[in-house]
């Protein structure tokens, strides 16, 4: 990128004065870095981003650890968006930037006070792309998998179109496990095995160490029903990553066996898992891994307490128990325990920086849940009781708290309608219901904080190699990667048609395969 330079040219000031003035000439580097970096840290990530590409300058302000650190200390939990399709591979992600987020307007006439002269609505581009890599990338770089569609050729301006390349769904896809600091944690889909920890602002990722679930030593059980989450240890200064698995354990004594759950976790940078002993057994998979204050928080169903909101700290490596928040029938059944046609409509999130749940288990309203006090039962508070009486859509479904906004805009994530909403009390009883342009299948949406913080800050030792995305697949593109899509509110008659949307055997086979 060229720098432009600001030259003024002073002329004479009097008779008396023919000298002429110096050209005055200076640049954007001129500037003193402590300025340069308070204007860098009022931008979005993709402006960032472009800048770190200016100069050498920049880009070391932007580079350095201490730069990375004040950043995310601005920063909030903001939507970041991945499409869904079983046939095709999405390594893009689309995060929607904070300033924008803090513009969301729900008045009539545009829910993101994003008008033309018109009044029409107008679509919010996601033009902020992040990506992920490829579960088996070193087999697409090889050449062992992957069908080219097209080969690299130069346009009229010579410029060459990647290669675009189609992958094996089965092979190649990621699961979003969850986010912690600015970090990904990504897993297997089908047994949801650990695998990767990325950024993906940064483009940096690392490879886990690779999980034997047959058992490698002599006599030791087949494991099975893989659960995981990630989060970071305050008083060690570590990340870890724990997997949790199901297996028949036998009792050294008595020789016994019993089917239970164990844990094993990594430290970010080291070549191995270790055990840690038993996990609380769960009926089902985890569900809504939430990291906060140095602890994993997850759903746990079982028959031996009725308590079903999970933790494992990170600093002691000890499973506990959270309190829920006052029993209600929304939630416990007549036996005083959860059961998992309740649960199955309950998230969990961050919401201030406090554990908050939400609870649409019942047809009105859909309750959000805070706790204001950590790990103290009676500090839960009902942060939000949303009327859904009057919605056009099926209300019952899981509504993902993502933020709550500077506004008072509380943003959240349907997933069977696979839809943005954003609610705000003070002006509409009405929900938002934003939906992506540009694709047929359905979204993802997560809370996760953006960083420029390096991986290479995250792992212990020197032993594991941290891998760049770019860098490593920069020669082609996967088919079905979307270039634009938008979110735009959708149209009421839309809406209106979503109820007898349920009755469509491949939603309810979908809302099925979600449990």
């Amino acid at each position: 990128m060229r720098r432009r330079r600001i030259s003024t040219l002073i002329g004479n000031r009097g008779a008396d004065n023919d000298e002429q003035t110096q050209i005055l000439d200076c640049s954007a580097n001129d500037l003193p870095s402590p300025i340069v970096v308070d204007i860098l840290l009022r931008l979005p990530v993709k402006a960032i981003l472009v800048c770190k590409c200016v100069s050498k300058t920049w880009r070391s302000l932007i580079s350095d650890p201490h730069f990375a650190k004040m950043h995310f200390s601005r920063q909030q939990p903001c939507p970041l968006i991945r499409t869904l399709d079983s046939t095709l591979v999405s390594r893009m992600l689309y995060l929607i930037e904070p300033e924008t987020c803090n513009n969301f307007d729900l008045g009539d006439c545009s829910c993101y006070g994003l008008s033309d002269e018109c009044g029409h609505h107008v679509n919010m581009k996601l033009d902020t792309k992040l990506k992920i890599p490829l579960r088996n990338a070193g087999l697409v770089l090889n050449g062992e998998e992957g069908d080219a569609q097209m080969g690299c050729f130069s346009k009229g301006s010579g410029v060459k179109r990647k290669r675009c390349i189609k992958v094996k769904p089965k092979e190649q896809k990621f699961k979003i496990v969850n986010s912690c600091n600015g970090f990904l944690c990504l897993s297997e889909p089908f047994r949801n095995d650990p695998v990767v920890v990325c950024n993906p602002v940064t483009g940096e990722y690392i490879n886990l160490p690779v999980v034997n679930r047959a058992g490698a030593e002599a006599g030791e059980k087949t494991k099975e029903f893989g659960d995981c989450g990630f989060g970071f240890s305050p008083k060690a200064n570590q990340y870890k990553v724990i997997r949790m698995f199901q297996q028949w354990i036998a009792d050294p004594i008595t020789g016994s066996e019993r089917y239970g759950s164990s844990a094993e976790i990594n430290t970010l940078g080291t070549g191995s898992w270790r055990s840690i002993g038993d996990a609380p057994f769960s009926c089902y998979r985890l569900t809504f891994p939430t990291y906060l204050k140095g602890c994993l928080h997850w759903f746990c169903l079982n028959s031996k307490t009725s308590n079903y909101i999970a933790s494992f700290n990170f600093d002691d490596e000890q499973f506990q128990w959270v309190p829920p928040p006052p029993r209600h029938h929304d939630v416990f059944d007549d036996s005083c325990t959860v059961s998992l046609n309740t649960v199955s409509n309950v998230s969990m999130g961050v919401l201030k920086g406090c554990l908050c749940m939400s609870d649409a288990s019942s047809y009105c309203p859909i309750v959000i849940w805070v706790m204001k006090k950590y790990g103290v039962k009676k500090s839960w508070r009902k942060m939000f009781s949303i009327d859904t009486g009057n919605c056009e859509r099926w209300p019952i479904d899981l509504y993902q708290p993502i933020n709550y906004l500077k506004n008072g805009t509380l943003l959240m994530f349907q997933y069977f309608t696979s839809s943005l909403i954003c609610y705000d009390p003070k002006r509409s009883q009405e929900l938002k219901y934003l939906k992506l342009r540009g694709v047929k299948s359905k979204f993802e949406a997560i809370a996760h904080i953006p960083s420029f913080i390096s991986l290479k800050e995250a792992i212990v030792g020197d032993n594991v190699v941290v891998l760049n995305i770019n860098s490593r697949c920069a020669k082609f593109k996967v088919l079905g990667e979307t270039k634009a899509l938008s979110l735009a509110e959708e149209d009421r008659d839309m809406a209106s048609d979503s109820l007898s949307s349920y009755s469509d055997t491949d939603d309810w086979k979908h809302l099925w395969q979600r449990w």
